[in-house]
């Protein structure tokens, strides 16, 4: 877990250890302790990830006047450049809704994004043989007639290439010419935009979200970055709207262990309002995007998986069919995680023993309207099957079988996360 600290109060006490040593200016003006670079370098990026931005640039600031290595300074001038962006950006915040966040793998999170199934194609693959942490899979989905996708060059920088369907071929691979000189990954074209993340142009720091617009000649316009709390001092990529309109989803290691990330969904935002954040602590709680976890907006048939067969009985049976199950997940592991805490209510005290207390309390209370939901959900199916039977209508259960393994979470909340399938690696 990526800890962030209260920076005030670390800025004081960098102050307090060195009050002999209190002679160096920042570029701001401001007096700041004369520690090491290294020490100064530790707590700018501290502060940084913590989004306090401004006295990251004090640290930063004042690293800079204590190094002398011309190999550390170019490093120094880069973070110091990273965080004056941030405090710029922090002046055009937007605040959409945020509807659901999740943690999954960061092997295959983007299958479960509300995508056509087996539209990802695992790496490596003729389009990108070097594969790479933030590049697992490239998005192909069946029928399209262009694909993008993050290749890596001879240098290993990877680049947003391009190749378009040409007759019964594709024509050659080509660099964007808005690729930047660092890495560029994870690009979606939604409508007339392209969507995608990069550390190369104007930003806060690690992978930030951008999106350019297609001119009418094809070409991309600049690329902007979408800003707080889109992009973070995280690494923040591969952002989506959904096809149904409902939604803005994208995905951030911010506040994840290293091999998972968050998956955020967002209510889509048709004119965005744009307004300055007024301190750290505003900023830091508008990135945290906390869901808010309202069982009464619960809409699990708006992103359970959309059936691609031809046979519309047969996609209403299994849209029913995922309901039921994602309800009994659910509920196992709802159960789990009471068993959990219960176990350790018994040997908690004090302060931990209340809390505890008031959490079983809550989750106990939400068990019967879950379950409740499941009772309808299967009454629901049966109906189904039943109206089925009495038309004569025939489900074709090797297709039913073939999608048994699908993995769908989240029925308890207002949005439902389901598994997609990875497609064919060949092209």
């Amino acid at each position: 877990m990526r800890a962030v600290p209260k920076l005030t109060m670390l800025c004081a006490v960098a102050l307090a250890i060195a009050p002999a040593r209190l002679s160096a200016q920042s570029d701001t003006g401001e007096a700041v302790a004369v520690l090491s670079y290294e020490e100064l370098s530790q707590l700018a990026e501290r502060a940084h990830d913590g989004y306090d931005f401004a006295g990251a640039v004090r640290f930063f600031g004042a690293a800079l006047q204590a190094c002398s290595d011309s190999a550390a300074r170019v490093s120094l001038e880069s973070k110091l450049t990273g965080s004056r962006n941030a405090r710029m950006m922090s002046s055009y915040a937007t605040r959409p809704k945020v509807v659901a966040r999740k943690n999954f793998s960061l092997k295959d999170f983007f299958l479960y994004y509300p995508l056509p199934d087996k539209s990802w194609r695992p790496s490596p693959n003729r389009l990108d043989s070097l594969g790479g942490r933030f590049s697992p899979a490239v998005y192909y989905p069946f029928g399209a007639d262009e694909v993008f996708w993050s290749g890596a060059d001879t240098m290993g920088v990877r680049n947003i290439m391009y190749s378009r369907q040409e007759g019964a071929s594709w024509s050659a691979p080509e660099k964007l010419e808005l690729s930047s000189s660092d890495d560029d990954i994870f690009p979606m074209v939604n409508g007339n935009r392209l969507y995608f993340a990069s550390r190369g142009f104007y930003g806060v720091g690690g992978y930030d979200i951008y999106y350019c617009t297609r001119r009418t000649d094809g070409s991309w316009g600049p690329p902007r970055n979408m800003g707080f709390p889109y992009s973070s001092p995280a690494d923040d990529f591969l952002f989506i709207n959904s096809a149904d309109g409902k939604y803005s989803i994208f995905a951030s290691n911010r506040d994840c262990s290293a091999d998972s990330v968050g998956v955020y969904v967002l209510e889509y935002e048709v004119l965005p309002v744009s307004k300055a954040v007024e301190s750290v602590g505003e900023l830091r709680e508008l990135c945290s995007l906390t869901p808010a976890d309202d069982l009464k907006k619960v809409d699990n048939k708006s992103a359970l998986s959309s059936s691609t067969y031809a046979d519309p009985n047969t996609a209403l049976y299994m849209r029913k069919a995922a309901e039921v199950r994602a309800l009994r997940d659910t509920i196992a592991r709802f159960n789990k995680v009471l068993d959990d805490m219960r176990a350790q209510y018994k040997s908690a005290a004090g302060e931990d023993k209340e809390k505890l207390s008031v959490k079983i309390v809550v989750m106990e209370n939400r068990l019967p309207g879950l379950q409740s939901k499941l009772v309808a959900a299967n009454k629901d199916l049966q109906k189904t099957e039943m109206d089925f039977l009495l038309h004569g209508v025939l489900i074709d259960r090797n297709k039913v079988e073939a999608e048994s393994d699908i993995v769908v979470v989240g029925a308890d909340k207002s949005y439902t996360f389901t598994r997609r399938r990875f497609g064919s690696g060949d092209f």
